[in-house]
């Protein structure tokens, strides 16, 4: 990645990209820290899970499953 980004001109070093990157980053975290996440108003979740068909719903339970810690022995060999 970074060879190919120096092919661009951009950056005369690999090095810049990194910092570059970096500078990207920094800003990205101080605009999340300067605006204030406003939470989901109560009943909107809801509201939105009322709407899902069966396939939607199960869909749903299988990511919420995939992304949870794995049980006592689910990746025993």
């Amino acid at each position: 990645m970074l060879k190919a980004l120096l092919k661009l001109g951009r950056w005369g070093n690999e090095s810049e990209i990194i910092r570059y990157g970096l500078h990207l980053i920094a800003r990205e975290v101080q605009a999340e820290q300067e605006r204030s996440l406003v939470p989901i108003p109560p009943g909107i979740l809801a509201r939105a899970y009322k709407k899902l068909n069966s396939n939607d719903f199960a869909e749903d339970q299988a990511m919420a499953q995939a992304s949870a810690y794995p049980k006592s022995g689910e990746l025993d060999i």
